[in-house]
């Protein structure tokens, strides 16, 4: 789950790459628009930040309806506008690897420059809607775009193995600004979620990068899975699975609900279970597909869950 208005403009793939990019001249098509701002990213974004505001509101008096809107709109805004500049600065690399060959930029169904006008309208549009959520719950934000695209896509991502794990606060303050939209301070159990979603995010992108770790290999980008040994990826992975798994029981347990201790129970098993294949995935790369997908219904289970006990 990806915002700055900074990332460098020049073209840094090699002629084709250029080629392709000056061949789009025309308005590009609204599938490759849709393609190119990832929209199951930009919904996930919203998900996490709805989720703050109902752990906020917590069903007492009227439902916020005008945070929940800002809120699930201005993260949609913006993990789409990080989306594009992510592309953006990621053309040159995307190009080298046969999963992201044929994104539009790549491929120049939208031009460089079609792609910089969007990306700057969305941002600055979710930006504006952000305003209208209170200071707090705005550099929630503004922190998560800088996370996304700033301190992972543009400074860490070609430099450190390390690099999701230094971006992935973009999870937390998503959720954090949902909160503080409705209501401050942030609850103990909104805190372990917004962790619980941080570390949800390396774990999900570590498993990523072992599923296709010979792309990374083509455009010669560090991620742990080509860096650490075996043992050490394996520890990694494993570790994080189990603290991801223990913020989310934390949280339920947190909400203090008699529902919340009946959820526990089931999310810790599943919780167990992602622990065990993750520390088995490095020495059988074929669990890295099925695992993906597991960990990505783990993020909406944990979430609705939470809700669903806070109500």
């Amino acid at each position: 789950m990806t915002l700055s208005a900074g990332p460098s403009l020049a073209a840094p793939g090699g002629a084709q790459l250029g080629a392709a990019t000056a061949a789009a001249v025309s308005a590009p098509r609204a599938r490759d628009l849709l393609v190119f701002v990832k929209p199951h990213i930009d919904a996930t974004f919203a998900f996490v930040g709805l989720t703050g505001v109902l752990l906020a509101w917590g069903g007492a008096g009227a439902f916020p309806f005008r945070p929940a809107l800002l809120v699930s709109a201005s993260a949609l805004l913006l993990g789409a506008g990080a989306e594009c500049w992510t592309n953006i600065r990621d053309r040159d690399i995307d190009a080298l690897m046969p999963r992201t060959a044929g994104r539009p930029l790549v491929t120049g169904r939208i031009s460089l420059r079609q792609a910089t006008v969007l990306a700057t309208v969305l941002t600055t549009a979710g930006l504006g809607l952000a305003l209208g959520l209170g200071m707090i719950a705005f550099l929630f934000l503004v922190l998560a775009l800088i996370s996304n695209v700033v301190v992972y896509s543009l400074v860490t991502k070609r430099a450190t193995p390390w690099s999701i794990v230094l971006g992935s606060g973009v999870g937390s303050l998503v959720l954090w600004a949902g909160y503080a939209a409705v209501q401050a301070p942030i609850s103990d159990a909104a805190g372990l979620l917004g962790a619980m979603v941080a570390v949800w995010v390396f774990v999900h992108i570590w498993v990523i990068a072992l599923r296709y770790r010979e792309d990374y290999a083509l455009a010669g980008v560090p991620m742990a899975p080509l860096v650490w040994t075996r043992g050490q990826l394996t520890a990694a992975l494993a570790g994080s699975a189990l603290a991801m798994g223990a913020l989310a029981v934390g949280a339920l347990l947190a909400l203090g609900s008699p529902a919340g201790r009946w959820v526990a129970l089931p999310v810790g098993i599943i919780s167990a279970l992602i622990v065990a294949a993750a520390a088995a995935a490095p020495s059988r790369e074929g669990l890295a597909g099925p695992l993906i997908r597991v960990i990505t219904v783990y993020l909406v289970v944990v979430l609705g869950g939470a809700i669903g006990c806070a109500l």
